[in-house]
């Protein structure tokens, strides 16, 4: 969506993501000279094939993973936290969820963890990120970073 017309660029892909949404490639772009994710709807035509310039091991993203740890909404009710917590299968208040370092954007979106957990009420975003100091995930800002830079 960063250009009006589509655009040929080489990718070499070593890597198929879900975001809970859409699709994606994880490929390096030798446009760019940097791994990238590539949503398969808007891969509209392939053409030519040649090796690739690059290893699955050289995207650190991809191979490094991460623990989110969450937790409920500390100002939900004693009860309301008890629902939380075995919604999301939690022991001691807490449940662990690891991705991919490259998939951190998307699974803090997915999650609602995106953003402060303040700038929604506690019954519409029911579960906190424990560990986002921990991850670099603690804005919306950060996480956007992540994932341009992951």
């Amino acid at each position: 969506m960063s250009r009006p017309e589509p655009a040929w660029r080489w990718i070499a892909p070593h890597a198929i993501g879900f975001d809970g949404f859409r699709w994606h490639a994880r490929a390096y772009c030798l446009s760019d000279n940097s791994f990238k994710d590539f949503l398969f709807s808007r891969i509209l035509e392939t053409r030519n094939a040649k090796a690739s310039p690059t290893r699955v091991e050289d995207d650190v993203a991809w191979n490094e993973e991460l623990t989110l740890e969450i937790g409920p909404h500390p100002e939900l009710s004693d009860a309301q936290q008890k629902v939380v917590g075995l919604d999301y299968g939690m022991r001691d208040g807490r449940a662990q969820i690891r991705v991919r370092k490259a998939l951190l954007y998307y699974a803090l979106k997915r999650l609602g963890l995106d953003t402060d957990p303040s700038a929604r009420r506690p019954q519409d975003q029911q579960i906190v990120l424990l560990n986002a100091a921990q991850i670099g995930a603690d804005t919306s800002a950060k996480a956007a970073t992540a994932r341009i830079e992951g």
